[in-house]
């Protein structure tokens, strides 16, 4: 009782400094409300005044960059979230920094933790309040575009379905630009190849954004509209594009349509009827951070990813995806390099 009385008084003075706590959900399907509320403000942003606001970017930054940085939440500490993050953060390819958004007041125990599994000087720590809706780093997270053609990075921040204000915090914590955007869409329904294509999933995970606004928003030189087939209905459960114009898809489906386009598909295994996925694997540089699953395709996966000369680590998820709480690639972000004196600006400010 006392515990709970201590809560109640905890809420209450938030309240009354008219500070609202905001809810943390790691469920990664969203509510019926959450849908209403998204696809409402995206009918709003269309018969408003701000549709298209703001300069389009070359393109976006491909799905398989040179990155400099990969980006995690602090949140939720469940033994598979702790191994996926300890496990990326002690593999991660020289050269490559780790991001780690955290409460203002958890700053330094993140420090402490990470610091465990990587050196100091490859940990940024971006710190904001209320960043527990940022679980969902693919979703929440400001997305990288190439600016111009001399490919400066900077961000797009369209607006997240849950309550999520810490773009901005992300941002600055490596001195990005971050322009923001009026319509809703989640981070894991775009991903873009090499060339500037772009695919997304026409789920309701689009909430009513249309392939205009993605186009204009991040600069894709074409978009494709992927009819809706495994999943929650975001793309990067389905298709991974590689350089040369290879794609790889669980989903066989989509092979005819993607060959049609010039892709060389390599079909992954499908795991039917269920959420589990090894396309939601993060590519740094040469080294694949693959969703394993403790069942033979696993071995598969690994080596259709090794034909394409990439290290593989594998990291158990099998909860998180049974729990539709997503897996490698929706937990993360990544970011290619930026000019180096921004960089250690950034750095130094940061520890």
């Amino acid at each position: 009782m006392k515990k709970l009385n201590l809560v109640f008084v905890g809420l209450s003075s938030l309240l009354l400094l008219g500070v609202a706590p905001i809810a943390k959900n790691h469920d990664h399907q969203a509510t019926s409300s959450e849908i209403r509320r998204a696809y409402a403000a995206n009918a709003r942003y269309h018969s408003g005044p701000l549709k298209h606001v703001g300069a389009t970017p070359a393109r976006p930054v491909e799905d398989t960059a040179d990155f400099a940085y990969v980006l995690m939440s602090s949140q939720e500490t469940s033994d598979e979230v702790t191994n996926l993050r300890r496990t990326i953060a002690q593999n991660l390819p020289d050269g490559v920094k780790l991001v780690i958004l955290a409460d203002t007041a958890e700053v330094d125990a993140v420090k402490q933790e990470y610091g465990a599994w990587l050196a100091a000087d490859r940990l940024i720590v971006a710190s904001d309040s209320n960043t527990g809706n940022g679980f969902w780093a693919r979703d929440a997270f400001p997305v990288p575009v190439y600016d111009n053609a001399t490919q400066h990075v900077s961000l797009v921040n369209a607006k997240y379905y849950r309550d999520f204000n810490s773009g901005d915090a992300v941002a600055q914590s490596l001195g990005l630009h971050n322009e923001k955007k009026e319509f809703t869409l989640v981070g894991g329904n775009i991903i873009a190849d090499e060339e500037g294509t772009c695919f997304s999933i026409d789920s309701y995970r689009l909430f009513g954004t249309t392939p205009g606004d993605i186009i204009q928003a991040y600069g894709c030189k074409v978009h494709h509209l992927m009819p809706y087939a495994a999943g929650i209905g975001d793309v990067d459960e389905v298709l991974k594009p590689l350089p040369g114009r290879k794609i790889l898809t669980n989903v066989p489906v989509y092979q005819k349509d993607l060959e049609s386009w010039g892709y060389q598909v390599i079909l992954l295994p499908d795991i039917p009827n269920t959420y589990r996925t090894y396309a939601n694997a993060l590519i740094v540089r040469k080294t694949v951070f693959m969703p394993t699953y403790g069942v033979s395709t696993d071995a598969t996966a690994q080596k259709i990813y090794e034909s394409l000369g990439y290290k593989v680590i594998g990291i158990p998820t099998n909860s998180l995806s049974d729990d539709m709480h997503g897996s490698i690639h929706c937990q993360t972000m990544a970011y290619p390099a930026m000019d180096q004196n921004v960089l250690m600006d950034a750095i130094r400010s940061a520890l």
